[in-house]
């Protein structure tokens, strides 16, 4: 709860006369400025309370003061000057003061600023220098210390993608849960479901924010906005876990929350990303339609001038890239689909991934259909990060069938092509759709080698699981593969089968999979005829 309303808080601000009143009034307004950001009236109590303990000697509590200022504002683009400035007054108060805490929330400050600005070398410094004031010292003030502690787990989990940082952050969900400060409650379990998410703990993501929905009391007293983030992550926890359904409930949720408030809450970015979300769950599912508005309302958001001046580099490159490859996925499905039309897309994508975070789905489909050369894939194979790391396997599989006929023959180029695919690294959080993206290349490698019986029992597997594919387009592919195998074991209902999935593709608009079927179709047909 926050502890006072900003009136009382103004009264207490109005009557402070000893250190005792200014260190009340502190707890009060931390409290209350990181429930309420980029609030004016918040801002000026702040300015008054300034005004107030400038007059004093008690140079700590105007230099955490001017920390929540600063963490007022920071999130607007047009106010770096203003807390560079700020920032200054914090160092010349910190001359006169032996005062860990003051150091760690001023290097906190700087890393802020040298991070947005692109500065990276410096801001590593910074929050190393933040981080050694809170573990060389005796900290007492809690708040500091949870403070700084999440900034640096920010740091650790942004360039090192090191798994400390959920440890960190764990900690910090405590204690803001258990003061009050919801707002960064709601931020630090929103990175902590996507660090879940990264290291496939999708049970711990989930638990975390299952646990806040689950907590009516609590939930009940958040604000708006930040229901809508609580909601979002629990979406992306899903979507991630491969659990479109549920996920786009979320989301949904979600962006009835944020779509008429987006630019009054410091969580307009997270609206610009989710309807990228929004469009690649649509898409996934089917959804054509509603996936292209969902690309269309991104596209006009990404142009506009409030994006354009509020949203970071760091966070417009991410949240770009996630809107590029769902982009990218729903042109791809078209029958007219042709990646010489989308070079500048497909270009950007390529750099994006280097460095980005990319959704499995939709990164692996990018690999199978931009038709990068050997140069552009064999740099990939290179980059260490998450994503890249996931589907090298499906990487080295299009080095595979890009060689040329001269230097190998068809037929063991798909025998190199299944190897790839059967010896790739799986580990025990090595998802049920990954596994099932991999087993269908296979079949299809199967196929093309007429090795016709070796298709039903390795996607027998899949049989009474086809509900858990929620990515339709690739249940639909699956079921046919499915029949493929069972009539060549066989079963005489095959092709009839086939025909229904080929219908599917008809009614979801999935052009481009409705074409492959019928070849298939069509090879098994002429395959029957010679035997006659």
């Amino acid at each position: 709860m926050i502890a006072m309303d900003i009136d009382d808080i103004l009264v207490s601000v109005n009557n402070i006369d000893s250190q005792v009143a200014l260190e009340i009034v502190l707890k009060d307004l931390r409290i209350l400025s990181y429930n309420k950001k980029e609030n004016n009236q918040v801002i000026r109590l702040l300015d008054k309370a300034i005004s107030k303990a400038k007059k004093t000697k008690f140079k700590r509590i105007l230099l955490n003061l001017y920390s929540l200022k600063i963490s007022q504002i920071h999130h607007l683009k047009p106010k770096i000057q203003e807390i560079i400035q700020i920032i200054e007054k914090m160092q010349l108060l910190l001359e006169d003061l032996d005062y860990a805490e003051g150091y760690a929330l001023y290097y906190s400050h700087l890393w802020y600023i040298e991070k947005i600005q692109g500065n990276e070398k410096k801001a590593k410094k910074y929050i190393a220098k933040s981080a050694e004031k809170l573990n060389a010292n005796n900290i007492e003030d809690e708040f500091v210390y949870y403070t700084c502690k999440y900034t640096y787990a920010v740091e650790k989990w942004l360039e090192e993608h090191d798994s400390e940082s959920a440890i960190i952050l764990e900690e910090c969900v405590h204690y803001f849960f258990k003061e009050g400060f919801y707002r960064s409650l709601a931020q630090t379990v929103g990175l902590l479901s996507i660090i879940y998410s990264r290291l496939h703990e999708n049970t711990k993501a989930l638990n975390l924010s299952n646990s806040i929905l689950a907590n009516r009391a609590l939930f009940e007293n958040l604000p708006l906005d930040v229901k809508g983030i609580v909601y979002y992550f629990t979406g992306l926890g899903y979507m991630l876990d491969a659990n479109l359904v549920v996920a786009e409930s979320y989301f949904n949720e979600t962006y009835d929350i944020l779509k008429p408030i987006y630019k009054n809450s410091i969580y307009f970015a997270y609206y610009l990303v989710l309807l990228s979300y929004l469009a690649t769950v649509r898409g996934l599912q089917g959804k054509t339609e509603q996936a292209t508005d969902m690309v269309k309302e991104a596209d006009k958001l990404l142009q506009t001038e409030f994006i354009k001046k509020n949203l970071d580099e760091n966070s417009k490159k991410q949240i770009t890239h996630t809107h590029n490859l769902t982009k990218f996925y729903n042109l791809s499905r078209l029958s007219n689909y042709n990646s010489q039309e989308y070079h500048e897309l497909i270009k950007e994508i390529y750099e994006g991934c280097k460095v980005q975070y990319s959704e499995f789905i939709t990164f692996s489909e990018f690999i199978l259909n931009s038709d990068l050369d050997s140069d552009k894939l064999q740099s990939l194979l290179t980059i260490d990060n998450f994503s890249i790391n996931r589907i090298k396997h499906l990487i080295k599989f299009m080095l595979e069938k890009q060689k040329l006929e001269t230097e190998i023959s068809q037929e063991q180029k798909t025998l190199n092509c299944i190897a790839i695919l059967e010896k790739r690294v799986t580990t025990s959080k090595t998802t049920f759709i990954e596994h099932a993206y991999a087993d269908l290349l296979i079949a299809q490698q199967l196929f093309s080698l007429k090795r016709y019986a070796e298709i039903s029992p390795l996607l027998k597997q899949y049989e009474n699981r086809l509900q858990r594919i929620e990515v339709l387009e690739m249940r639909i592919f699956m079921e046919a593969f499915i029949q493929v195998g069972a009539y060549k074991n066989g079963d005489p209902l095959g092709p009839a089968l086939q025909y229904m999935a080929i219908k599917k593709c008809r009614n979801y608009g999935f052009s481009r999979l409705e074409d492959t079927l019928l070849n298939y179709l069509q090879l098994q047909q002429n395959e029957i005829a010679r035997t006659i």
